[in-house]
């Protein structure tokens, strides 16, 4: 479409005028083409202002004269200029000691009002700040100075006029730049005078275009809901749309679904004018915030439906991504409308429709019921190019045409493709994995199919991950569904690895194991030795009685000899008494030889019994 406009506006203008809207809309190229593609008459002035105002990098529309121009070079290098220009002016140091000694809004009034626009823009921010506050009082009225409300009202449309120029220099955030315009907003109240009226409308269209700018560039970052939802207010609505397709970012909170409510101010129609990424940023906002998603997307559904034909297939392929991960609304009849809109976009385009693109609408659009008919379409084409799409991209677009089922002529042509054992070794192990997992229900007695496959999954089992792991176990569940060759090594090693505890639960079972075979063993041998035992009872038992009262005897000899040892004790201890003064060797080794002759006396007479 932007072809087409830039032609007609092209040969409409003359030199550089303004070409009207009504002499686009009349242009018989711009009706063919809504007639053609759309199948509608050209739109409305607003909905061709939003065309020329959200795409300001190519195009000047001027909304007084709702005339619009090509973008030239010339205009971006003097808004370049101009802001070098601000960045770079001198700090007015005269100035800004009068503001700072000025002690009353008239002192102020006076000072801002005689003052140099260029001097007043270089003022750092915060004495802008300060200006904005002090002039915000209507001034007193004195019968002795009667100019002192024109002096006020100069200032305060120089103070407005300042603002962006002041900014500009400072480089300030997103934040601070809508603190700004809500003081703007506010100086003068509801009934401000017309001058200061106009100044306003023309700074604050100034600030919307720097925080659209601020915005694409950064995001909303830390700026809060409260400030985004006064932009969101008051900004034209392609701004408006720019900050609410960056909400998903801050959450799922009840502020968020208030800002997401201005979008009411846009009529669904005035949105079909929207840039295709502008649309598609909507989408994935509503990815990202349940919130953001309740509220906005069976709009954003409804205006992508009424320009789809006009778009190109990466943009199509990513609204219905979006549209597969939206948290909320992806069952309204605005998205089933849209999904039926791109699948009769995507079935004109199959043939000129790239692997990759065709590998996401496919993938999108397997997810719905009612677009069974572009999936057999989409089965044809993918046979048509079996011999040029890669492995991986081949295991993407069989993941979403399987729901077709093996009676699918065109589903089970690419069965039959992927029984080559040369395709299937460029899966990896997991790769493979899924594929097990995507065609054991499909396929289970494709004997071919599962010699080829098995195989690669047995060769790359050591290289299963967790994922691929899951893969093989659904698809063969419990070691059932298709057979092939070395299956139980595959399932194998499935299995976990052994904990430590359970290692040493095994070897401590084993142990005990052990130790009962032991016991069992020793029972044994007692039983044994118990059987001879009372076998020779009868012949052993005179001797044990004989042993017997052998020992009883000797236990009567020992307690007679202890009855006379004490005595034969005293005996020595009185001679080694008597003898311990004068007793030589010789007495000695004759104790001693009296004592070993009794010990061996006591010796024979134990031996004789």
């Amino acid at each position: 479409m932007e072809e087409v406009v830039k032609t007609a506006v092209e040969t409409l203008a003359e030199g550089s005028n303004f070409v009207e809207l009504a002499k686009v809309k009349s242009d018989a190229k711009v009706r063919s083409y809504f007639r053609r593609v759309l199948f509608k008459p050209p739109w409305d002035d607003g909905t061709w202002a939003m065309f020329f105002q959200s795409r300001n990098t190519v195009w000047e529309f001027d909304e007084r004269t709702q005339g619009v121009r090509l973008r030239s070079e010339l205009t971006a290098q003097i808004e370049e200029a101009m802001i070098r220009k601000r960045k770079m002016a001198a700090f007015p140091e005269a100035l800004y000691t009068s503001v700072l000694k000025a002690g009353t809004p008239a002192e102020c009034s006076q000072v801002v009002a005689t003052a140099k626009d260029v001097e007043v823009a270089a003022l750092p921010v915060d004495a802008i700040e300060a200006l904005l506050g002090s002039l915000a009082k209507e001034p007193e009225v004195v019968a002795t100075d009667p100019t002192a409300p024109m002096r006020h009202l100069e200032a305060r449309v120089k103070v407005v006029a300042a603002v962006p120029g002041a900014l500009t220099k400072k480089g300030v955030p997103l934040g601070q730049l809508m603190m700004f315009y809500e003081l703007v907003i506010a100086l003068g109240g509801e009934t401000p005078d017309p001058r200061l009226h106009m100044q306003k409308i023309m700074t604050l269209k100034e600030l919307c275009e720097m925080a659209a700018k601020s915005i694409r560039e950064n995001g909303l970052g830390k700026t809060g809901t409260k400030a985004i939802g006064l932009l969101c207010q008051t900004a034209p609505f392609h701004i408006m749309l720019l900050a609410i397709s960056c909400l998903g970012e801050k959450g799922e909170g009840d502020d968020v679904a208030a800002v997401c409510l201005s979008m009411e101010r846009c009529p669904t129609g005035v949105m079909e004018a929207l840039p295709a990424d502008m649309l598609v940023k909507l989408a994935v906002a509503c990815t990202k915030s349940k919130v953001v998603a309740e509220v906005i997307l069976p709009t954003v559904a409804k205006a992508c439906s009424g320009v789809l034909p006009s778009w190109s297939m990466d943009d199509l392929s990513k609204l219905l991504f979006a549209l597969a991960k939206a948290k909320k609304g992806a069952d309204s009849p605005e998205v089933a409308e849209l999904y039926g809109r791109a699948a009769e976009s995507a079935s004109s385009n199959l043939s000129s429709m790239s692997e990759t693109h065709l590998v996401k609408v496919v993938l999108s659009l397997s997810r719905v019921p009612a677009c069974k008919e572009f999936l057999s379409s989409a089965a044809a084409e993918v046979v048509n190019k079996l011999a040029t799409i890669a492995a991986p991209q081949l295991l993407l677009l069989t993941q979403g045409l399987v729901s077709l089922g093996a009676d699918n002529e065109s589903l089970s042509k690419i069965i039959d493709h992927w029984s080559d054992d040369t395709k299937v070794k460029q899966l990896s192990a997991d790769q493979a994995a899924k594929l097990a997992q995507l065609l054991a229900p499909v396929a289970p007695a494709k004997d071919s199919l599962w010699k080829a496959l098995g195989a690669r999954l047995v060769e790359e089992r050591s290289s299963l991950t967790d994922a691929g792991k899951a893969s093989v176990q659904a698809a063969f569940p419990e070691g059932d569904g298709p057979a092939f060759d070395d299956k139980d090594r595959l399932m194998e090693a499935l299995k976990p690895p052994k904990r430590r505890d359970d290692r040493d639960r095994d070897r401590d079972s084993a142990r005990d194991r052990g130790r009962e075979d032991d016991r069992e063993r020793g029972r044994g041998r007692e039983d044994d030795r118990g059987g001879r035992g009372r076998d020779d009872e009868r012949g052993g038992r005179g001797y044990s009685d004989e042993r017997d009262r052998g020992r009883d005897e000797r236990g009567r000899d020992d307690r007679r000899d202890d009855r006379g040892r004490p005595d034969r004790r005293d005996e020595r201890d009185r001679g080694g008494r008597d003898d311990r003064g004068g007793r030589d060797d010789r007495g000695g080794r004759d104790d001693r030889g009296g004592r070993d002759d009794r010990g061996r006396e006591r010796s024979r007479s134990r031996r004789r019994r």
